[in-house]
């Protein structure tokens, strides 16, 4: 068992600019997924704010665990009850406590007071008896798990774990104990109905339970599942109903450094970017320009010139950015708000609707390149490969939060592309650091002609003359897409195909896009098996929505073109053809 120690959870301490003034609280979440707002008894939560501690964190150095530290103390009220919680740490915009064991379940409402001034309105928060999240290396719940062997070193690319090896997970909200929460607990107490999934497979669990260590922290032992290998496995626990959020282990069938089958980011990009190092890279797609600009395209120029026309008014391409960000959430009154400085005839939300689905059409076809030579990606790197998991596995994610320090150079190829198919021979104009070309509207949609597509350049400052081809064979079809517009999410669903490239790999998932929720589920098959089951756990991650937020897709793999591009570190020209629908998860 590790040495007893207060348990510090990384944090960003926040910039110097403590001002007097009442506490506000933004929210309230698990301190290890930072998911919601479900927190179980016993559990370590993290509180969000302002003014809600001193300039430089503080944190509790001896036990019992206060319940007033730095002058920050944080209480609940549930129903008639009303707890303070012992303090772990507290810091101008983000403290952190244990909730009590004995805190009821249901809705309540949380309040932190700072020298003697608490916030006016608290923030509400749903105590559920199990709500498990797993701490991550880069403390945002998302990415490599903290997780270890039974030497408590963390397991990582170069100290990978091994199938049929016994591994440590570390998180915090299995449940309520029976003694005090303010101490280091009494190890032994084991919860039951606790669930490991290493990939797709279920792990044999011997522990799940209290550290030794720490208040308030957990600790579940489980043996790595035979047959599983990658440098970005798919981990999730399962506890009663609650699903925690998904991180990655790096597994090696044998030696100490992991390596990914195809289709992955190489291994070599992935050390190369943890170094601190730059990575040149390309990206070649074509496909639906809804698609790319979802993708990171920044096509939000010619959405820009279509919403002028249709306006009578210069829309400007942030303002473009932003209304399509708003659209793919229905936003509609964050819409009119933006387009009310363009002084624009009034639309009623219907003509609004129908307006901006006219700009922002499946059914508008393009093409897009971007070269680009990064830096400082060594705490986006993992968790953004974590996005694509490994053939036969499946993983829930959120948007990542973009850390600072990271900086892209764009790379000039040319004053322009040339791109050459099945649409006959274009020109691809620089724009903003990309090169891009529409094909106009009236395709079927969501899905890329079919034929060879050739996308090459003379040669610029940065990348010399190159060509790239792209193979698009027959449309990739969701074969039984009709028997799944409701989907049970407490139920596996089968999922079949037909038309994918083979050899080659396709991507079933779902996107839930909402004010308050933008989560993806992503699934990775061959494509020559042609069907695949989402295992209920992953389907019960995702929240349960109507169709107008929701929708499920199978499509080629975006990995799975990869292409040699001189003077770059690795490249892939994706085909972005879908075959989708709206879907309620219920």
């Amino acid at each position: 068992m590790a040495s007893r120690s207060v348990l510090l959870i990384p944090v960003l301490v926040a910039a110097p600019t403590l001002i007097d003034a009442q506490p506000i609280i933004f929210s309230a979440v698990n301190s290890a997924s930072y998911e919601n707002s479900m927190i179980a008894p016993g559990s370590i939560f993290t509180v969000f704010g302002f003014g809600i501690g001193p300039e430089q964190l503080q944190s509790a150095s001896t036990y019992p665990l206060p319940e007033r530290l730095a002058g920050t103390s944080i209480q609940v009220t549930a129903g008639s009850t009303v707890l303070n919680c012992p303090m772990i740490y507290a810091s101008l915009k983000q403290s952190a406590a244990i909730l009590p064991s004995n805190t009821p379940a249901g809705p309540a409402v949380i309040h932190v007071t700072y020298n003697g001034k608490t916030d006016p309105s608290g923030i509400t928060v749903t105590i559920q008896t199990s709500a498990f999240g797993i701490y991550t290396v880069g403390s945002s719940g998302l990415g490599p798990g903290v997780i270890t062997g039974v030497d408590y070193k963390v397991k990582d690319l170069e100290n990978s774990a091994h199938p049929g090896e016994t591994l440590i997970l570390w998180g915090t909200g299995l449940g309520p104990i029976s003694g005090a929460d303010n101490i280091v607990p009494t190890t032994g107490q084991q919860f039951s109905n606790v669930e490991v999934y290493v990939g797709s497979q279920p792990a044999a669990v011997s522990y799940a339970g209290r550290s030794g260590c720490c208040a308030g922290l957990d600790q579940i032992a489980f043996q790595v599942p035979a047959s599983i290998s990658g440098c970005s496995v798919p981990v999730v626990l399962r506890s009663g109903d609650a699903i925690s959020n998904f991180v990655t282990l790096p597994i090696a069938t044998s030696g100490s450094v992991c390596s990914d089958r195809a289709p992955a980011i190489p291994t070599s990009i992935l050390t190369k970017t943890l170094s601190g190092a730059e990575v040149r890279l390309g990206a070649l797609a074509v496909g639906p320009i809804a698609i790319l600009h979802g993708a990171g395209f920044q096509f939000a120029h010619s959405i820009a010139q279509q919403l002028s026309v249709l306006l009578h008014s210069d829309v400007s391409d942030d303002d473009a950015r932003r209304i399509i960000s708003s659209y793919q959430v229905r936003d509609l009154k964050a819409i009119a708000r933006i387009l009310r400085s363009y002084q624009a005839p009034k639309q009623s939300p219907k003509q609004l609707a129908h307006m901006l689905r006219s700009a922002i059409s499946q059914d508008q076809q393009g093409a897009a390149v971007a070269f680009g030579s990064s830096g400082g990606l060594s705490a986006l790197a993992l968790p953004f490969a974590s996005h694509l998991p490994p053939a036969g596995a499946c993983i829930v994610t959120r948007e990542p939060s973009v850390p600072d320090g990271i900086h892209t150079r764009f790379l000039d190829a040319g004053p322009s592309l040339n791109i050459n198919g099945p649409l006959g021979q274009r020109t691809m104009s620089q724009m903003r650091g990309q090169y891009q070309i529409s094909f106009g509207s009236g395709f079927s949609t969501g899905l890329v002609p079919p034929g060879v597509y050739t996308i090459s350049g003379t040669g610029g400052r940065d990348i010399p003359a190159f060509s790239s081809s792209l193979t698009v064979s027959n449309a990739i079809t969701w074969t039984n897409k009709a028997a799944s517009t409701s989907i049970d999410r407490s139920q596996p669903l089968t999922v079949t195909w037909a038309g994918a490239s083979v050899p080659g790999y396709v991507m079933i998932g779902a996107s839930v896009h909402t004010i308050n929720e933008n989560t993806t589920l992503a699934c990775t098959e061959d494509s020559a098996k042609g069907s695949f089951t989402i295992p209920a756990f992953a389907l019960a991650a995702l929240p349960a929505v109507s169709s107008r937020y929701a929708y499920m897709f199978v499509a080629p793999h975006p990995l799975s073109n990869l292409v040699s591009i001189p003077g770059l570190d690795v490249a892939y020209f994706v085909n972005g053809s879908s075959d989708y629908q709206a879907v309620e998860l219920r």
